[in-house]
Order: structure tokens, then sequence, then C-alpha cells
């Protein structure tokens, strides 16, 4: 009877250990420092649209959890401070803007196959920055680099991330400026420009620079793309300080072109910063390597059962590692 059990036991070990195994022999894993690896699965197409609505129910939940109070204080405190000087900041800009050479006017791009698309500036190149077809270009980019490189799951997942960028920062900004209604500066009656929250739906479409300054769209692009390239890259070190400074010169660009007030990008900054985190971190499996000298720890689960065999009591443990 105890070689019964005996065996019941390593049976039951071993099927629970091997599942285990096998789960991660899906992942592919890539090191970024001399410590950590990331591992990722196979993305799928569904990937890209399947957590749309747990990426707003996660920006929400960030914003309300209290470890995070302190950021929404920031995004806030930050919003009103600038408000009041919202006009005067745009209209310097707008004077640099012209002296620099052309930063104060609208961007001009040239059409291929119909749509404007090339940029006819240094300017325009910037104002594209934030667009969401620079976005889908470097996610052509990263699946074509996870093609070429024998389907690289990071570079491959990456691609599909940043299409589920655009969707969730465009669903999320769209939400929020319908809520605000702020007007854009090209379109300001008063001074910082009006406030009409909540517009109907055929005025915001027919009207749409009457009420969707507010939080800008193209910010939060901007930075939920970063992050979700730095997230999945961080051994590539210079992604965040070059991103940073783009940022810097995009925000410079829209402000002195009067596409937004300097006020609008706390929260676009906030929105792009947690979603495009959320998103990344989503699908990385991190994997710490032992170094020499380093004691092992084995992470191990027991489970005990009751069953009776052959008319006799029989107490089983499983054990998972």
């Amino acid at each position: 009877m105890k070689k019964i059990l005996l065996i019941i036991l390593f049976l039951s070990s071993f099927i629970f250990y091997s599942q285990e195994t096998d789960s991660l022999s899906i992942y592919k894993f890539y090191k970024v420092n001399e410590e950590v690896s990331y591992g990722y699965k196979k993305p799928r197409i569904l990937d890209m649209v399947r957590y749309l609505p747990k990426d707003l129910i996660e920006f929400g939940k960030f914003t309300l959890q209290k470890e995070n109070l302190k950021w929404d204080a920031l995004v806030v405190g930050t919003t009103l401070v600038t408000i009041p000087f919202d006009q005067q900041i745009t209209d310097e800009s707008n004077k640099v803007g012209h002296k620099i050479g052309g930063w104060g006017e609208d961007s001009h791009y040239k059409r291929v196959a119909g749509i404007e698309f090339l940029p006819t500036s240094v300017s325009s190149s910037v104002y594209y920055l934030g667009n969401g077809n620079t976005t889908l270009l470097l996610s052509g980019f990263f699946y074509t680099i996870g093609k070429i490189n024998h389907n690289d799951y990071r570079a491959l997942n990456t691609s599909n991330e940043l299409v589920e960028v655009l969707l969730s920062v465009g669903a999320t900004t769209q939400i929020i400026k319908r809520i605000t209604g702020r007007q854009s500066p090209t379109a300001a009656t008063s001074p910082g420009g009006d406030w009409n929250p909540f517009p109907s739906f055929p005025a915001y479409q027919t009207h749409t620079p009457n009420y969707d300054a507010m939080p800008s769209g193209h910010m939060a692009t901007f930075m939920a793309t970063l992050m979700v390239i730095a997230t999945n890259y961080p051994e590539y070190k210079w992604i965040k300080p070059v991103g940073y400074s783009l940022g810097g010169l995009l925000a410079f660009n829209m402000v002195s072109q009067q596409v937004h007030w300097a006020s609008d990008y706390p929260l676009g900054i906030l929105i792009g910063y947690v979603i495009g985190k959320n998103i990344a971190n989503r699908r990385i499996v991190k994997k710490v390597a032992v170094t020499e000298g380093t004691p092992l720890k084995t992470t191990y689960k027991t489970s005990f059962n009751y069953n009776r065999i052959y008319n006799m009591s029989a107490i089983g443990a499983t054990i998972t590692f």
C-alpha cells in the first residue's frame, strides 16, 4: 500500500510539474540585461482589439488607486496652474515659431495615393510624430522586423500593441474631449478658449474645433507609442531620452501652430503613459536569471486529498513546482 501511495504521489507531482514546464515552452525569451529576460507568446490578430475595454477600465482604475493619487494631483494641479496663461503661451510660441522659420504656420503634406502623407517641412514632420499614421508605420516596421528575424515574437507583439494603442488612446481621448468640450486655439472666441461640456454629437461632428482641445490626442498617442517601444526594449537606453526630446518639440509645435493649448498636455501625457505601459506589460513574462553564488529558491505548492483505495483510506499529496 505504501508503494501505491508513493507512485500516486510521484505521478501527480510529475504531471503538474510537466504542465507548468510545457506552458513556458510557448514563450520566446529575449535578454534585456544580465539578470532579466522578457518572454513573449506568439501574438494573434485579435489581440489588437480584445483588450480595448480592459485598457479603458485599467486607466480608470489607475486614476482611483490610492498610490496613484499623487499623479492625479500633479496632472490636475499643472493643468489648473497653466490654464490662466494659455493664451499668453500660445501667442508667444506663435511668434517664436514664425521667427525660426514656419513653425507657427499650419502643417502641409504631399498626397500619396490620394492621402496627405509626406511632410513638406521640418515643422510638419514634427507634427506628424503624434499622428496615428506614424504609429501605424512603426507597427509595420516592427512587423517586418519580426518576420525577417524568423518570427521574432517581441517585435511582432510590439507591432500588435501599437495598433492597440491607436484604438485605446483614440477611444479614451474622444470620450474625454466630448466631456470637456474645450475650444481649440484656432476656434477660440475668448482668451484660452471657451468650455462647452457635453456638446451634442451633431455639434461636435459639425464644429469639431469648438470642442476637441482637451486632452491632446496627438500627445497621448505619441506618449503611448513611446511607452510601448521603450517598455519592450529597455536595453536600448537612448529610446526614452530621444523620445522625450521629440515629445517636447511636438508640444511646442502644436502650441505654436495654435492646434492645442499648453494645458491640454498634462492629461494627454498621463493617458498615453498609463495605457502604453499597461498594453506592453500585459504581454511580457519576466524571467530572472540566477547568478553564481545566489541561493536557489524553489517555489512549490502542496495540496492534499483524501481517497479510498481497495477499501482502505489513503491520503495523497500533490506538489506543483
